[in-house]
């Protein structure tokens, strides 16, 4: 059981400190990419020691007396692995303080983590101490190893006088599941709606949720019944540490996160509006990459990741996940290393559709060719029954008809980078039965994926399956026209609930009815199977 991770994917482990009833001395790791230990700095006045039982060490610790619960934004994990998992929070007694602090001090804080076989922690099994710093945003982003396969943890954090919610950490299986389950999610305005749908996903059984993408929306404030902090387009790390913020007090998403680990990638609103590569559109005159930095930061701070702290604009985010022999997870990141999209006037012009010669240039990627090599390999592996595509961006293609009803064409997904797109169909077609699970277009869809696209004559190399959006504005534009491939476009606010199995895959599209409410029902609108080793999608 492993992860295939890109090589800045190993946790940062400053003054980090592990224990378990097995061997329960706390350890100060430094910081290094080889797992070297080092030492625990910083002024104290208090010891440490862990929870199990056996030998015992002390440490320095950083003591913290906080008025109020710093716990405000909640608790997550994600990342999981057979044998361990991220465990996340930040530290926040005013989550929304304008200067993005959360209400924190410059000083680091020590938080205690524990993680128990039962949610009122009557048997520790292993915990430690974690220095939440300054620089980081105080967030806490805890690798918890040693733990069983497939098997649910409880884990909580303490600081001071202050116990966080208890959360549950599911860690993935190993050998031959017989069911691995996953929730799709995507697109969450808060503005624009409700997240009753993720009230309804935090009841459901489920081993992980996969997030594609569009986590938060860098528009200014939308006056609402809700409106999120800043009330300005988000551009420093101040702005964004606000936002995330805004976010993470939502209960229903705290919910969620408190529940199933997971596992995230982005979109390009996590920075701004159809930005890619280096050009962040809307950005002040000379400050893309300030602001590409300043987006990073704050999304590795608020989110559950393994992953080393960005340096400057670039953040490795690319991963994969091992189902034990049942299934592979490749995680994609199609914003920070694509070439620009083509036919625009001008790199910083965010027009959506459009056609030109520029678009069939075989040099362009998507991925950038370290991206793409390295899921040419994974999806070339085989050792599973099934490839799953964490993919932000639709991939089958989708006609509008938007421009004097010619041809136009998307040109923020794939279908800007046909060249691009022509050889990774070909990786797919080699694949054992490949699954592409999407984001972005604030729609529901389920399209068949042709090694030619728009050509329903050439072979299927995979289904595709649209996640609808949580929240965010729908497009509601029939595309069902000009778009042969398409089986099903759900013009709902929702997510996507899949579950694979040696021989079935099943997906379910999960509706909330009125996007307004927070306590609206959710329903299932269609169910759709692929079976193993025919990629063609039939309606349950």
């Amino acid at each position: 059981m492993h992860a295939d991770h890109t090589p800045a994917s190993a946790l940062s482990r400053r003054r980090f400190l592990t224990g378990s009833a097995a061997a329960v001395a706390l350890v100060a790791a430094g910081c290094s990419d080889g797992g070297s230990s080092g030492t625990s700095t910083g002024a104290s006045s208090t010891t440490a020691t862990s929870a199990g039982a056996g030998a015992q060490s002390t440490t320095t610790v950083h003591t913290a007396r906080l008025a109020a619960d710093p716990f405000t934004l909640g608790v997550a994990s994600g990342d999981p692995l057979a044998d361990r998992v991220i465990l996340w929070t930040r530290l926040a007694p005013d989550a929304l303080a304008v200067d993005g602090s959360g209400g924190m001090a410059g000083d680091p804080v020590d938080v205690v983590w524990e993680i128990a076989t039962d949610d009122r922690f009557t048997k520790v099994v292993t915990s430690g101490v974690f220095t939440a710093e300054v620089d980081h945003g105080h967030s806490v982003h805890v690798d918890a190893t040693g733990l069983d396969p497939g098997t649910d943890h409880h884990y909580r954090f303490r600081v001071g006088d202050w116990t966080s919610p208890v959360g549950r950490a599911r860690t993935l299986p190993d050998g031959t599941p017989d069911r691995f389950a996953l929730a799709v999610a995507n697109c969450q305005m808060l503005e624009t709606g409700a997240f009753a749908a993720y009230r309804h996903l935090a009841t459901q059984d489920l081993d992980l949720v996969l997030h594609l993408g569009d986590y938060i929306y860098e528009y200014p404030g939308v006056p609402g019944p809700r409106m999120s902090q800043p009330g300005h387009a988000v551009v420093t790390l101040a702005d964004y540490r606000l936002r995330y913020a805004s976010y993470h007090l939502d209960t229903d998403l705290q919910a969620a996160h408190a529940r199933f680990p997971f596992v995230v990638t982005w979109d390009d609103h996590e920075v701004a509006n159809n930005y890619m590569g280096d050009v962040v559109p809307g950005s002040p005159s000379g400050g893309d990459l300030d602001r590409k930095a300043a987006a990073y930061q704050a999304w590795w701070e608020n989110l559950p990741v393994r992953l080393d702290p960005p340096q400057g604009s670039v953040l490795a985010v690319h991963r994969s996940f091992q189902v034990g022999d049942l299934a592979r997870v490749h995680v994609l990141d199609e914003r920070q290393h694509s070439d620009l999209p083509p036919c625009r006037p001008d790199p910083r012009d965010t027009t959506d559709f459009g056609n030109c010669e520029a678009r069939e240039a075989e040099d362009r990627s998507r991925l950038g060719a370290d991206q793409e090599a390295w899921l040419q390999a994974g999806l070339a592996e085989g050792g599973v029954t099934w490839n799953l595509l964490g993919n932000p961006v639709v991939l089958a293609g989708i006609d509008s008809g938007a421009v004097d009803g010619e041809a136009a064409y998307y040109l923020d997904v794939w279908d800007g980078f046909p060249q691009a797109r022509d050889r990774l169909l070909g990786q797919l077609a080699g694949a054992d039965n490949p699954v592409v699970l999407t984001g972005d277009y604030h729609q529901g869809m389920v399209l068949d994926v042709h090694r030619t696209p728009f050509d329903t004559g050439s072979e299927v190399v995979a289904p595709e399956f649209m996640a609808p959006p949580i929240s965010s504005v729908l497009f509601s534009q029939d595309v069902g026209p000009r778009t042969p491939h398409l089986r099903e476009q759900l013009d709902r606010h929702g997510y996507l609930a899949v579950e694979v199995t040696p021989d079935q895959l099943t997906a379910r599209f999960q509706v909330v009815a009125d996007v307004a409410d927070a306590a609206s029902p959710v329903s299932t609108a269609s169910t759709w199977v692929v079976d193993a080793g025919d990629p063609v999608t039939r309606r349950a």
